[in-house]
């Protein structure tokens, strides 16, 4: 069965969110269940900066090494790293139909690594156009950073499209962009607020980051099984979904 919103009617009619509920819900499911959340983006993170350090810094450091192999280094790290880093999309959707998650899943969707990687790629090409491009037409690169702010915004639907709906990378980018334009006000006020909550959190010497990262990402599981809907295995007595499967 599939629980939530209908990802043809979010295409077709469009939406309107109820953020306040959207980001009480993401909070209550934080409060009880946001161990195994932060625990896996601390890992990732953590995993992260060690390949950076190891692969990248040396690179920028010395003067031998030109900027062409710093740049190959990151899009590699960035592409061994999708498995991990899209995991947390999935662990969000997962809390959102009521599994908890648990932090050594990071490393479970290491089977899907090439469509990761594929849409890695393809999602960091789109993101990254807009800069050149400012430059060649002589605009503000400052500017660029909004087309490319919106963009990556529009691709918030993107793993779980893969993973979940099983579409290819290129399928579910033009998916995730179209589910986004038809309800852009909604979601750019809440990765305004968002974005308040983790320039808040940064004060206290990033502590806040404890709560904000898990919250984030319990929001974008929330948004995706109310606006494209989750599908889930249950028992004989469907009281709560005990199986999900991507």
């Amino acid at each position: 069965m599939r629980i939530g919103g209908s990802l043809e009617e979010s295409m077709s009619k469009g939406y309107r969110l109820d953020v306040r509920a959207i980001l009480q819900e993401s909070w209550q499911q934080t409060r009880s269940n946001g161990l195994g959340m932060l625990l896996a983006i601390m890992g990732v993170m953590a995993i992260w900066i060690l390949l950076s350090n190891v692969l990248l810094a040396p690179l920028l450091e010395s003067e031998k090494e030109g900027l062409d192999s710093a740049m190959f280094i990151s899009l590699l790290i960035t592409v061994v790293m999708a498995p991990m880093s899209s995991a947390l999309d999935m662990l969000g959707l997962q809390q959102a139909i009521g599994v908890r998650a648990r932090a050594s899943q990071v490393f479970d969707f290491f089977r899907h690594f090439l469509r990761l990687a594929l849409l890695s790629l393809l999602s960091s090409l789109l993101t990254s156009l807009f800069g050149p491009l400012f430059d060649l037409l002589g605009l503000p690169m400052m500017l660029a950073l909004i087309p490319s702010a919106l963009v990556g915004m529009g691709l918030l639907f993107t793993v779980p499209l893969v993973l979940e709906r099983g579409l290819s990378p290129a399928q579910a980018i033009l998916v995730s962009l179209k589910v986004f334009a038809r309800g852009w006000p909604s979601l750019l006020l809440l990765h305004g607020i968002m974005l308040g909550l983790c320039l808040l959190a940064m004060i206290p010497m990033g502590l806040g980051l404890i709560w904000v990262a898990p919250l984030y990402f319990n929001c974008k599981g929330i948004l995706y099984r109310e606006l494209c809907g989750v599908a889930v295995e249950v028992s004989e007595a469907p009281t709560a979904a005990d199986h999900f499967n991507a």
